[in-house]
């Protein structure tokens, strides 16, 4: 019969060391500069109020192209990504402002 022993303290340790290592090294775990968000205010005079939303800016890019993904979306019957607590509008969006 095969006996299994358990493994001592110090390999469990150094296990644990080289797994930290890998890890810290990981692109995962290294700490990535914050994206960029916009701002993006909305009208629609079928809807109470203003709507606001945030985005990330890709590098590269400027907030008012970041807001007008979501604009397209607001417009566009067939979006199913939801803005504006879930409006169901679909038409008449227009970009206030982005910042």
């Amino acid at each position: 019969m095969s006996r299994i022993t358990r493994p001592s303290g110090r390999v469990v340790l150094v296990a644990a060391v080289l797994l930290l290592a890998a890890h810290r090294g990981s692109p995962a775990a290294q700490s990535a500069a914050p994206a960029s968000q916009a701002t993006c205010v909305f009208s629609n005079p079928a809807f109470a109020g203003k709507c606001t939303e945030t985005a990330p800016v890709a590098q590269g890019s400027t907030p008012a192209q970041a807001c007008e993904a979501i604009l397209q979306c607001l417009n566009s019957v067939d979006c199913l990504k939801t803005y504006c607590q879930a409006t169901t509008i679909r038409t008449g969006w227009k970009l206030e402002s982005s910042k």
